[in-house]
């Protein structure tokens, strides 16, 4: 028998328990068909010498925003600037006299801002306005849930009419005289978006592939992309269009799992008999498409973010007294999209960070099931920041999947700290808990609003320390490396429908690994984000190599 290459000179941890450890690893059309001896006496037309390093499961992230993230590597980068205002407005100033715009119209488009790291200040409309020079501005909040907006871009949209209205579930904050402070809120985002969307083909494929190799090059050989098509999170209409050409071409350099917003879903006109509630054209739903690129829940937004105080919660926020934020929609609209989508074949992933918006997604996952529907793959909860010891329970129960973020720890950990009651704080962004009730926790980390960086999550998953070092919650919550490790593998594979192929270094399943310069299960947790990442395998094939 030969196949196709032979990985050797390595320690791969498998996490098979039949197999836990291994030298060499044999790959044919992209699947691991042996390890070690079971390779006796099998041809290979390549043998790959990994030259001692220390191989892992390739690391799958099942919440990012991969075409946003390849955006803001080519736009004003803010996310390393912290309590210097000022040093918001040189950046600025600096890249509008460095940038040649084709008009004087040409958009100043900023990502990674976080109010959290300069005490909670804002830019000042005035001064972005003088920056600018007449160009409108456009400047993303690091949570996605919020943006800064200058004078002109506001204009743009009508916001300075007597007669405006703030959109539902958005919101244009206004001074005490009723001008813009420029900050722009949840769904109101959406008409300043408008404004240069959707995006090309072109612009879609270039951002996915300088995306998916930065994410290749931290270790990473699985996503999803978490919200496109329509919305304000969505690119286009025809953003999968993009993915397919990449796909085509053989430039996808992660596996991708793409998750069409609620807003893509409409009725369509079929048989009585199938009781059909909402769908793509052709009765398209999750699970279609093949090992690179596939079609996985429907996304739908509950409500807002606990960097911006805008989740729904059912106790106030301890900075904002008797403020409980907002859903996104009206619970009957969030119900009736998450029932009918079920009906109809999808698996539906609903963000949801309030314990009151968790609250909304259960209740409606609850009467879909009733129903007698198994979804393709596991349904979910985007974010999952504030679970209430109840429910856990009814989680547990339903077999849904709470997709948490580690890194959130680092970047939003101490603002969250100082946002949210001790008593919400011991049940926000839990970890241990969740393994210790049976249900499923994958390791994502919702790039660009955090760092994309598997080990970073893995570390912050063992230390839950936020990014002054501060404990976040309790120390009952911190995993082992192995636990940390599990969710970024066999856990990603369980949440995306892939437990029987992706996760584990085992015959079948995907020839998909992460080559380490160090032992992690080993190695201290405050060290593992250091620890350099050689190479990258997916389907048996390099996809980084230092």
């Amino acid at each position: 028998m030969r196949i196709d290459t032979i990985f050797e000179n390595a320690r791969f941890t498998t996490l098979d328990n039949n197999h836990q450890v291994a030298e060499k690893v044999g790959v044919l059309d992209g699947k691991v068909v042996g390890l070690d001896d079971e390779l006796d006496g099998i041809d290979a037309a390549e043998h790959v010498d990994l030259e001692g390093a220390y191989v892992v499961p390739g690391f799958n992230d099942v919440h990012a925003h991969v075409s946003w993230l390849g955006r803001t590597l080519s736009e004003i980068d803010l996310t390393d600037i912290s309590l210097d205002i000022d040093q918001v407005y040189q950046r600025i100033q600096h890249a509008v006299n460095d940038s040649q715009p084709s008009s004087p119209s040409d958009w100043v488009l900023c990502s990674g801002f976080d109010h959290h790291r300069f005490h909670g200040q804002y830019p000042q409309i005035s001064v972005l306005d003088q920056i600018c020079q007449g160009r409108p501005l456009f400047m993303r909040h690091t949570s996605g849930h919020s943006s800064i907006a200058n004078t002109e871009a506001l204009t743009r949209i009508g916001a300075l009419e007597p007669n405006f209205q703030d959109p539902e579930g958005g919101h244009i904050v206004r001074d005490e005289q009723g001008k813009p402070t420029g900050l722009v809120q949840e769904n109101a985002q959406s008409l300043l978006q408008d404004l240069f969307k959707p995006y090309s083909l072109q612009t879609m494929r270039e951002a996915i592939d300088r995306a998916g190799k930065k994410l290749a090059a931290d270790g990473i050989t699985s996503v999803c992309d978490a919200g496109i098509g329509e919305g304000w999170i969505g690119d286009s209409p025809i953003q999968l269009l993009a993915y397919q050409q990449l796909a085509d071409s053989g430039k996808l350099s992660v596996r991708t799992q793409a998750m069409p917003t609620v807003y893509n879903l409409h009725g369509l006109e079929s048989s009585p008999d199938d009781d059909f509630g909402i769908g793509l054209d052709l009765g398209i739903r999750s699970g279609l498409g093949d090992e690179w690129l596939s079609i996985g829940p429907t996304k739908l937004f509950a409500d807002g973010s606990l960097s911006g105080e805008t989740a729904a919660m059912t106790v106030p926020y301890k900075s904002r007294p008797g403020y409980v934020g907002s859903l996104e929609n009206n619970e009957d609209s969030i119900h009736s999209w998450i029932v009918n989508a079920i009906r109809s074949g999808w698996s539906v992933a609903t963000h949801a960070i309030g314990d009151r918006g968790v609250d909304a997604a259960l209740d409606a996952y609850e009467e879909a099931l009733q129903l007698g529907i198994t979804p393709p793959m596991p349904l979910r909860i985007e974010h999952a920041g504030v679970m209430r010891p109840d429910q856990l329970d009814v989680i547990a129960r339903l077999g849904v999947v709470p997709t948490t973020q580690s890194v959130f720890y680092d970047n939003i950990g101490d603002g969250i700290i100082d946002s949210l009651e001790p008593e919400v704080l011991n049940y926000t962004y839990r970890a241990k808990s969740l393994l210790d009730h049976g249900i499923t926790l994958p390791g994502s980390s919702d790039a660009p609003c955090a760092s994309d960086s598997a080990l970073l999550g893995i570390e912050k998953f063992v230390t839950r320390t936020t990014g002054s070092g501060r404990p976040f919650g309790p120390r009952s919550e911190c995993l082992t490396t192995l636990e940390a490790l599990q969710c970024y593998t066999t856990g990603s594979a369980k949440a995306t429908g892939y437990a029987g192929s992706k996760g584990r270094i085992s015959r079948g399943y995907f020839a998909d690994f992460t080559c380490l310069a160090q032992e992690l299960l080993t190695t201290p947790a405050a060290e593992i984000p250091h620890i350099p990442i050689r190479s990258t395998v997916a389907g048996g094939r390099f996809t980084y190599h230092e």
